[in-house]
């Protein structure tokens, strides 16, 4: 059975057991995980013992399956020096991941845009972007065999894996089950794709369906620029969506983001009513 979860950042605090009231006030016991809902950085260096316990302590006293945790950097940064030490900070993650029991690592592929991971570059097309990837992946591959936690990718029309189809590529180069697919609907379109929605949403879960370990719930409005919105609000055909879900036999959670809290309960509403 598929259930409701967020991503804790919605909530923007940084103290978890406030964090931990809020999300279960909406009935929701799901989370992708961001450290800053404890007072620490997304990705940082180190990590103390009591923080660690903090959190085991209170997600067990609320209820709350953490599903994967935010492990986002720019694995193909034109910065060199800022790509080595996302893959530092990464390995730490990894680590943390381990300790608080929680099986998957979230990630971008990235850009070469400079100014931000989520902005195109006509570089990311370049066969020195893919090499990059590559090259990136393998370094961060070896810390999630190493503490037993699974990477999760997903297609960004920003970044170097921007279709389903490099995603398929990307992955079949690797075939490792430590290696998977985040399905998130609403980062699938380009413009001129968004009259084809059946078919973009058939083709993705057909080259991706069984590599699905996390799926996501946000939603896309276009009024000529695509602009993401909450879950509900837009034109994503969720029922479509969370069918294909099912089809491809994924029982994990559906992950809300890109809305803020005071949006949560209709989304939570639209949702429920999908599922």
């Amino acid at each position: 059975m598929i259930e409701l979860g967020i991503f804790s950042r919605t909530y923007e605090v940084s103290d978890l057991r406030e964090t931990y009231e809020r999300m279960t006030k909406h009935g929701i016991y799901h989370t992708q995980f961001n450290l800053s809902n404890v007072g620490v950085a997304t990705l940082p260096d180190w990590i103390s013992d009591e923080k660690i316990e903090e959190i085991l302590e209170l997600t067990q006293k609320y209820g709350v399956a953490i599903d994967a945790i935010t492990g986002t950097f720019n694995m193909i940064d034109p910065d060199i020096d800022a790509r080595k030490k996302g893959i530092t900070q990464f390995e730490t993650q990894c680590q943390i991941a381990k300790e608080l029991k929680i099986p998957i690592v979230t990630l971008c592929t990235g850009s070469k845009n400079r100014k931000s991971k989520w902005e195109w570059s006509d570089e990311n097309l370049k066969e020195s972007s893919w090499t990059d990837l590559l090259n990136t992946t393998e370094m961060i591959l070896k810390y999630a065999e190493e503490n037993h936690v699974v990477l999760g990718v997903e297609t960004e029309v920003s970044n170097v894996v921007n279709t389903p189809e490099k995603a398929r590529k990307y992955l079949d180069t690797f075939h490792s089950e430590n290696l998977k697919i985040i399905m998130d609907g609403a980062n699938l379109f380009r413009p001129e794709q968004v009259p084809h929605m059946k078919e973009v949403l058939d083709e993705a879960f057909g080259l991706l369906g069984k590599d699905i370990v996390i799926a996501h719930a946000k939603d896309f409005a276009f009024d000529g620029d695509m602009t993401f919105v909450a879950a509900g609000q837009g034109i994503l055909d969720f029922p479509y969506y969370i069918e294909l879900l099912k089809k491809s036999g994924y029982q994990g959670s559906l992950i809300m983001h890109g809305l803020s809290e005071e949006q949560v309960p209709e989304s939570c509403r639209f949702l429920r009513e999908m599922l």
